[in-house]
C-alpha cells in the first residue's frame, strides 16, 4: 500500500474508528459519496440511497440480477384485457418492521403517495407512469389502475422506486420528512440509525420469511448488521478494504480491480449497467449548444474509446446512445452517429462561424470566446478527458467539479452548458426522465431534463412508447426514440455504466439487484 493510502486510511480509523465486533455477521460496505439523501424510496433518485434502500424495503414483484421476474410481495396478478388494470394477489403472512400488516391498504398508501406533489417524488413519479389509482377489493386484493395503457407497469414494479411497500402506519406519524430519515418496510434488514456523513446502521429483520424464490435460502438473513458507510475517495475504499476495515466496497478503480483479479484474499464482482450509460448532457437552450452545428461538433472531437481503455482498463466499454447496451430494446444504429473526428468537429464549428482568429486555441464568434461551462458532480476524472478532447478542437471547457446539492442549484437555474447523468433502469421508457420537456428543471422544481430539450415529436414517442403493449411496437418507438435524440445531437454517452465490487473472499453471496448496480446482503454468508 502507497504511502497516501496510508495517510488517507489513518484519517479513516480516526473518523470512523475501527470495525465493530459482533457475535454474528457484520457486513460493512464502503460507499462512493459522502452522504445520503434520503431513505425514502418514493422520493429518491440517487443509486447511493439505493444501497440501503434495498435491504429494507421487498418489491410488488421481484425481479433477480438477470432481470427474471418472481413473485414478491404480490403472490400473482393478473392484466386486464384492456392493459388499463393490474389485480394483484398479495400475501397474507408480511408484517412492516413496526408490526404493522402489510395488505392491499398499503399498496394504495404508497402509490397514491407517490403522485400526491406533496412528497416530492424525484424519480417514481415518472417511473409510475399514468398511475390512477388503487382499489382496495379486499384485504389481501389491490386493483392498480391506470389511464392508459402502461407497458412498463412490469419493471415499474420491481423497482425500488415503485415497488418498495412502504408502512402506512410510519408514513403517515413521521410525515414525509420523518419517514425519508426513518424508514420502515418489509425487508430482510430494519433501519437503526443514520449519522449524517458518516454511517448508516442496519439489523436484521429476525421475521423475515417471506424471501422470493431466487435466493440461496429463506428466513431470517446470516448477516445480522449492516453497517453503510460513505468514504467518497477511492483510494481510502481501497486501503480500508485492504486492511479489513470494510469488507465490501463499490465503484473501485480500474487500476485495483486488475490488481484484486490475482488476490487470494479480495473478490471482486463486475455489473454490466441497464439504462442510460454515463453522459453528457449538451445544454440546447443557451450559449453557443443552441446551434446544433456546434453540438455535433462537440460530440465528435470526444475519443470515447481512448477515455475508456485509458480510464477503465477495459472494465467500461464506449456508449453511444441515450441508454446503454444492455438495456432491453437498445438500437445498434446508435453507433453510427458521431464517431471521433476532431477533423469533421473542426470543419463544423467553422461552418458556425467559430474561428481561431488570435491563434490561441479558442475559438470565437462575434467576439465572444467558444466557452462551455461543465459541471461535474461524478467522475471528474472523466470530465477532465472529454475537455481535453474538446478542446483540442477549438472548445473552452471550464470542468467544476461540483456537490449534487450544486448541480441541483445550478440545473433549476440554467446555469450549466455541460453535465452528467446516469440512471439504473430494466426498461427503455427510462429515457422519458432525461429528454421530456415535463422534466426540465425550473427554480423549485429538480426536474432530470438538463439536456432542457423542447421537442414535442420526441415528447409523444415517449409518452407512445410508455402506452405501447406489444414488443413490435415498442421496439419500433424506441428505435425512432434513440433515432430521434441522436439527430438532435444533446447526448454524448462516454461509457457504459460498471458497477466494480469488491469484497472479502472470507464472504460469499453477493448479488446485484436488478440493472446490477446496487448490491443485496440477504445472501451473505462465511465463505468457510
Amino acid at each position: 500500500m502507497n504511502h497516501k493510502r496510508w495517510i488517507l486510511l489513518l484519517v479513516f480509523i480516526l473518523s470512523f474508528g475501527v470495525a465493530v465486533g459482533q457475535d454474528g455477521l457484520t457486513v460493512i460496505w464502503a460507499e462512493d459519496v459522502g452522504q445520503a439523501d434520503t431513505l425514502d424510496p418514493r422520493v429518491s433518485s440517487s443509486r447511493h440511497s439505493a444501497q440501503v434502500i434495498v435491504q429494507m424495503f421487498d418489491q410488488l414483484i421481484y425481479a433477480d440480477e438477470d432481470a427474471n421476474i418472481f413473485p414478491g410481495l404480490a403472490e400473482s396478478w393478473e392484466i386486464s384485457e384492456d392493459q388499463l388494470s393490474w389485480t394483484f394477489q398479495l400475501r397474507d403472512d408480511v408484517t412492516f418492521h413496526d408490526g404493522t400488516p402489510f395488505n392491499a391498504e398499503a399498496v394504495k398508501y404508497t402509490f397514491d403517495t407517490i403522485v400526491d406533489p406533496e412528497l416530492g417524488s424525484r424519480a417514481a413519479i415518472d417511473l409510475i407512469g399514468p398511475y390512477e389509482s388503487t382499489e382496495v377489493v379486499s384485504e389481501f386484493v389491490a386493483r392498480v389502475n391506470f389511464s392508459r395503457p402502461f407497458a412498463a407497469a412490469l419493471t415499474a414494479f420491481t423497482t425500488w422506486q415503485v415497488g418498495s411497500m412502504v408502512s402506512p402506519t410510519a408514513g403517515q406519524s413521521l410525515g414525509h420528512d420523518g419517514f425519508a430519515r426513518n424508514p420502515v418496510g418489509t425487508g430482510p434488514f430494519r433501519f437503526v440509525s443514520w449519522e449524517e456523513g458518516k454511517e448508516i446502521i442496519l439489523e436484521r429483520n429476525p421475521d423475515y420469511n417471506w424471501a422470493p424464490e431466487f435466493y440461496a435460502h429463506s428466513g431470517p438473513s446470516e448477516v445480522e448488521r449492516v453497517v453503510h458507510r460513505f468514504i467518497p475517495d477511492a483510494g481510502t475504499r481501497a486501503a480500508a478494504l485492504e486492511v479489513g476495515e470494510v469488507n465490501v466496497a463499490d465503484l473501485m478503480p480500474a487500476r485495483d480491480m486488475q490488481r484484486y483479479r490475482d488476490s487470494e484474499d479480495i473478490e471482486i464482482l463486475v455489473g454490466n449497467v441497464a439504462g442510460l450509460p454515463l453522459s453528457v448532457l449538451l445544454n440546447y437552450s443557451r450559449g453557443p449548444l443552441q446551434d446544433i452545428l456546434v453540438r455535433k461538433a462537440f460530440l465528435h472531437s470526444v475519443n470515447r474509446t481512448r477515455i475508456s481503455e485509458t480510464l477503465f482498463f477495459g472494465f467500461a466499454a464506449p456508449a453511444y446512445g441515450p441508454i446503454g447496451s444492455a438495456t432491453p430494446l437498445y438500437w445498434p444504429g446508435v453507433e453510427e452517429y458521431y464517431g471521433y473526428d476532431p477533423e469533421q468537429a473542426a470543419a463544423l464549428l467553422d461552418e458556425a462561424g467559430w474561428v481561431d482568429a488570435d491563434g490561441d486555441g479558442v475559438r470565437e464568434k462575434d467576439g465572444e470566446n467558444l466557452d462551455l461551462f461543465f459541471a461535474a458532480s461524478v467522475e471528474a476524472e472523466t470530465a477532465v478527458a472529454v475537455q481535453g478532447d474538446a478542446n483540442k478542437v477549438g472548445f473552452n471547457v471550464i470542468v467544476e467539479q461540483v456537490t449534487f446539492a450544486y448541480e441541483k442549484e445550478l440545473m433549476e437555474s440554467n446555469q450549466a452548458d455541460l453535465s452528467f447523468l446516469r440512471w439504473v433502469s430494466l426498461d427503455p421508457g427510462i429515457m422519458i426522465i432525461p429528454f421530456h420537456s415535463r422534466n426540465i428543471p425550473t427554480p423549485g422544481f429538480f426536474g432530470f431534463n438538463w439536456s432542457r430539450v423542447n421537442e414535442p415529436d420526441l415528447d409523444q414517442l415517449l409518452e407512445a412508447g410508455e402506452s405501447a403493449t406489444s414488443v413490435e411496437e415498442r421496439e419500433e418507438i424506441y428505435r425512432e426514440a434513440q433515432q430521434r435524440i441522436s439527430e438532435l445531437a444533446i447526448s454524448l454517452a462516454v461509457h457504459e455504466q460498471v458497477q466494480t465490487i469488491a469484497f472479502d473472499a472470507d464472504l460469499t453471496g453477493f448479488r446485484f439487484a436488478p440493472g446490477r448496480w446496487q448490491v443485496r446482503f440477504y445472501d451473505v454468508s462465511r465463505a468457510n
